[in-house]
């Protein structure tokens, strides 16, 4: 990009009111994101104005210790929001990780960590510290001199008396008892006396009560609310009954706007949104967009810790919801602006998930059950890159590989997102289908060809044995004036195969075979197309050899040898 283009896009960010450019700030790279609030003169309103789940991401980008500046400028909501999201696992807080936020809110600053201690829900501190420290009292019974050796070591009243489960951080517990001790004793001292008396069961039960609700109020969904999204939506039921957001005032906080940003460029969706002008209406797609990222993230069982898998989770929502636009708007992007305005998220991604759900299915039925179930190692039998297509399709939500790049291209895995995609994925599996007949014809012996593969060629073991290398023997066999069979060639007749296995002739015993044991034109051409990639290949990488100089026969996937004799 014109690095002029990027200066005055700089200058307009660093203009716009706070409430405003924090949907901007998501769209630049998280470094640049921070460079770009610290650098105003009302950075701290600017932070304020961020949603909380924004900022959770930003601070993830930029790296937890990196991004201590913001964590100073944080509202004691959105810190927690991060607390929320890296303290608990399930229904259950989580020491260690818990311990180490604490102090790196401390160390941003003092003064807000006891803005947050304050704020806290007080179950949530009681199941914390009861987690970090064991605190007892002097025995009534007891005068202090007595009980001094079987106490604690530290107190700070000589009446409470405590012990670090955590030594590493008992400076820090120390300096945050301190903080409270020194500040409003009447909240040291309840605090002190809970986490002597309290069940730990019970207070932990009623924090995580308040942690649910907090995180429901952010469109973060239990897990089983969260499986809602992948029920499948026929198109008939569809309805055009949106409610937009509505504001409580200009105080609200703005939605959040990190799921938006996963939109593909140039997809559907991302043509649409940029028609979209009512703010009440950017605003509804901005929160259902991170509500569906929310759910996929629950849904999936996507660990917090990991950025990558968030900004996954928000591609395979903005995904899943283009192409369901694409399966009721043909791809007409005024009808698609129309369906954003009248037509909940949720309903386009189930019905864009259903569709690939459907695809997935019949691949799965093919797996298990079908012929590639029959083979020893699976998947192993299907060539390059029928294999690397299937096993894109079967991850938890499918894939399919698309060019990427605009100066250097390069095919990488990508969700479904159009119905090109859709149509990809389904004929995949119908030529894996159609291949049934193919595999059976063949007769392979697994237990023969186990034993008797040689281990210096190019195929030595079982699991590297694939269609074609299978298709390829039976053929030079047919070539060399016996009956087809995928028994290993020997190595001593290789320049006369190689003579014989032009890629001319290959194809034309190959295809005679298919036609031989697939019927119905339609079949065939579903086969040939598996073959024809074979042929291919075959023809490039023996094209610079003809005649009677063979390559070497140990470079040769495509043929099963066996031990020289």
């Amino acid at each position: 990009m014109d690095q002029r283009i990027v200066d005055l896009e700089t200058k307009r960010l660093e203009k716009l009111p706070p409430r405003e450019v924090g949907p901007y700030l998501m769209t630049l790279p998280a470094k640049k994101r921070m460079e770009t609030i610290l650098a105003r003169a009302d950075a701290q309103a600017v932070v304020a104005a961020l949603p909380e789940q924004d900022f959770y991401l930003t601070l993830k980008e930029i790296g937890p210790e990196d991004a201590l500046p913001l964590l100073e400028l944080a509202r004691v909501d959105q810190i927690n929001h991060v607390f929320d999201l890296e303290m608990w696992r399930k229904d259950r807080i989580v020491p260690g990780p818990a311990i180490q936020w604490l102090d790196r809110l401390y160390r941003a600053s003092g003064r807000k960590l006891l803005a947050w201690l304050y704020h806290a829900d007080f179950e949530f501190l009681v199941s914390l510290f009861k987690k970090w420290l064991r605190v007892v009292q002097v025995p009534e019974d007891k005068d202090l001199t007595e009980a001094l050796d079987g106490l604690p070591k530290n107190t700070l009243d000589d009446q409470y008396f405590w012990e670090a489960r955590y030594p590493q951080h008992e400076d820090l517990l120390r300096n945050i008892l301190n903080f409270l001790f020194e500040t409003h004793h009447g909240f040291y001292k309840e605090l002190m006396d809970h986490l002597i008396w309290a069940l730990d069961a019970e207070v932990e039960e009623e924090a995580y009560r308040f942690h649910r609700g907090r995180l429901e109020d952010r469109a973060i969904p239990d897990y089983y609310d969260a499986l809602e999204i992948y029920k499948a939506l026929d198109p008939g039921d569809l309805t055009h009954d949106k409610l937009l957001l509505e504001r409580d005032g200009e105080d609200a906080v703005n939605p959040p706007a990190f799921a938006l940003v996963a939109v593909p460029e140039g997809a559907l969706l991302w043509r649409a949104l940029a028609g979209v002008e009512h703010p009440r209406v950017v605003e509804t797609l901005q929160l259902e967009m991170a509500s569906l990222a929310n759910k996929v993230v629950v849904a999936d069982a996507v660990s917090p810790e990991d950025v990558e898998d968030l900004h996954e989770a928000a591609g395979k929502a903005a995904a899943m919801v283009n192409l369901g636009l694409e399966l009721i708007t043909a791809g007409d992007v005024t009808l698609a602006r129309s369906a954003l305005e009248q037509i909940y998220l949720e309903h386009l991604f189930r019905l864009g998930h259903g569709k690939v759900a459907e695809v997935q299915r019949s691949l799965r039925r093919i797996v298990k059950g079908g012929w590639l179930s029959r083979w020893p190692s699976g998947l192993t039998i299907l060539d390059w890159p029928w294999s690397e297509r299937v096993e894109g399709l079967l991850e938890k939500t499918a894939k399919v590989t698309r060019l990427q790049g605009k100066e250097r291209p390069r095919l990488v895995p990508s969700f479904i997102q159009d119905r090109g995609d859709l149509r990809d994925a389904a004929h995949w599996v119908r030529v894996v289908a159609a291949l049934a007949p193919v595999f059976e014809s063949l007769q392979a012996d697994t237990s023969q060809l186990a034993e008797s593969l040689w281990a210096e060629a190019q195929v030595r073991i079982l699991e590297e044995v694939t269609l074609g290398s299978l298709l390829f023997t039976a053929a030079a066999w047919n070539l060399l004036g016996q009956s087809r069979r995928v028994e290993p060639l020997p190595v001593e007749r290789w320049p006369e195969i190689f003579s014989a296995a032009d890629p001319e002739s290959v194809a034309e015993s190959l295809q005679g075979f298919v036609d031989t044991c697939v019927e119905g034109d339609k079949r065939r051409r579903l086969v040939w197309e598996y073959v024809q990639d074979l042929v291919d290949r075959y023809d490039e990488e023996t094209r610079a050899f003809r005649g009677s100089d063979p390559p070497d026969l140990r470079l040769m996937p495509f043929f099963l040898f066996r031990p020289p004799r």
